[in-house]
This record gives structure tokens, C-alpha cells and sequence, in this order.
């Protein structure tokens, strides 16, 4: 074989060799390309789910404040005073009382989709959901009573039928809106199946009348540690008395 072939063939295995090297850093750059796309992607799919989460941080720290700031009144005055007090005002005792837990179960649901629409979770996010379930937790467990007893099932349909959204048409963004207390009244009043959902709030009330208020402590101290993980610079919960009631044995 003259030298001419030699050459010829070294520079076809040459080239074949290029070729084969060439498409093996190819796959590979493709490999790593893919796997950072899905990188940025995770971490930005993280970022949004947090931002969903916090847009909601602060209508939350504040039906939390107005729901802990009803039971230290409940537990300070009594349930009987507090229903003299507002008298002249009918029933507004019990329901604007309703109301505050159905308003802190709106802003609850409303941060579930949130998160729920936007996957990916951060730090932060992932230590308020654990105070939620907290919350969630107290509200749902009899182990002195049964007032005030709301299970996890009830707390999230008290929320679907709180919570409604509204997208803005230019840039397709979903704003949350928890039913005001204007609206709720009158169906908390006309409406008996809406109305049904509150029986653990007349059940809670007999408890207070009697005086036994553990269970009312209870929940603000949950709620009180939510407030301080949603709020802890309290931008959003200033001028609320956010101290732990100190447990009382009851009456």
C-alpha cells in the first residue's frame, strides 16, 4: 500500500474520529444545557410559589391578629359580659366572632392555591406552613372540649366559601378576595346551611359561659406563633397585643 493510502485512510479514521468526538461534546453540552434550563426553572418556579405565598403573608398576619385579639377579649371580659356589651347591637357578638374565624379561614385557603398554582416551596414558606398546620392542628383536637372544634375538612370548606379571585385582564394576575364582613353577616343570618358551618363557635361559647378557657389559650398561643413568623418586624400587626395568654386552669 503506497503512502498516498496510508495518508488517505489516517485522515478518514481522523476524521471520523472528529466527527464522533464532535457529537459526544455535542450530547453532552445539550445534557448540561437541559439540565441547567431545569435548574433555572426550579428556582424560579421556588421564587414564584414564595412570592404566591407572600402576597397573602400579609392579609393572613392580620386576620390571625383580629382572630387572637377576639379571644383575649372573649377570655379577659367573659362571654357574657362581652354579649351585654354589644347589646344594642343585637347578635353581633357571636357572629362578628364567626366571622373572624371564617375570615382567617378565607386568607388560609387563599395562600393553599397560591402555593398550589405556583409549584416549588422556600424556607421561609416552609416554616409558616408548619405553624399553620400548628393552628390547624389546635383547632381540630378535643382534648378538653369540643368548642370551638373545627376539623381539618370543615376549616377548608369554611375557606372555599369564604375566598373568591379575581384576574386582572392586562396581566393575567389572580388577586384573592375573602368575603367582607358586610356580606357575611347576611348570609351567616339568611342563609342556615352557611349558617350550620358555626355551630362549633355556639358549642365554644357554652364553653367560655361555663369559664373554662384553656382551649381558647390554646389556639391564641398557635396563632400567636403564626403572627410572629408572617410578621416578625410587625409591619403588618402593629397596635396588636401579640403576648401569649398565660394558661388558666378553668373556673
Amino acid at each position: 500500500m503506497g503512502m498516498d493510502a496510508i495518508l488517505t485512510i489516517v485522515a478518514l479514521v481522523l476524521s471520523a474520529a472528529s466527527v464522533v468526538i464532535t457529537g459526544l461534546f455535542s450530547i453532552r453540552t445539550a445534557r448540561l444545557a437541559s439540565e441547567l434550563d431545569a435548574e433555572r426553572e426550579e428556582r424560579m418556579e421556588t421564587q414564584s410559589a414564595i412570592k404566591a405565598a407572600e402576597r397573602v403573608y400579609e392579609p393572613l398576619a392580620q386576620a390571625a391578629a383580629e382572630l387572637q385579639s377576639r379571644i383575649v377579649n372573649i377570655v379577659e371580659s367573659g362571654w357574657v359580659p362581652l354579649v351585654q356589651r354589644y347589646k344594642s347591637h343585637g347578635d353581633y357578638a357571636v357572629t362578628s366572632t364567626a366571622y373572624l374565624f371564617a375570615n382567617y379561614f378565607g386568607w388560609i385557603e387563599a395562600r393553599r392555591q397560591a402555593v398550589l398554582s405556583s409549584s416549588g416551596e422556600g424556607g421561609r414558606d416552609i416554616a409558616v406552613q408548619r405553624l399553620i398546620d400548628t393552628v390547624l392542628q389546635t383547632l381540630r383536637r378535643s382534648v378538653h372540649s369540643e368548642g370551638f372544634l373545627f376539623f381539618t375538612t370543615e376549616q377548608r370548606a369554611i375557606g372555599e366559601l369564604m375566598l373568591t379571585w379575581e384576574t386582572v385582564t392586562d396581566t393575567g394576575t389572580r388577586i384573592p378576595h375573602v368575603m367582607g364582613y358586610a356580606s357575611f353577616t347576611k348570609r351567616f343570618r339568611d342563609d342556615p346551611d352557611f349558617r350550620g358551618w358555626f355551630t362549633p363557635v355556639d358549642s365554644g361559647m357554652e364553653l367560655v359561659a361555663r369559664g373554662d378557657h384553656r382551649r381558647l389559650i390554646e389556639i391564641q398561643h398557635a396563632l400567636v406563633a403564626l403572627i410572629d413568623a408572617l410578621d416578625p418586624k410587625r409591619k403588618y400587626t402593629v397596635g396588636y397585643d401579640l403576648a401569649p395568654m398565660d394558661l388558666q386552669p378553668s373556673e
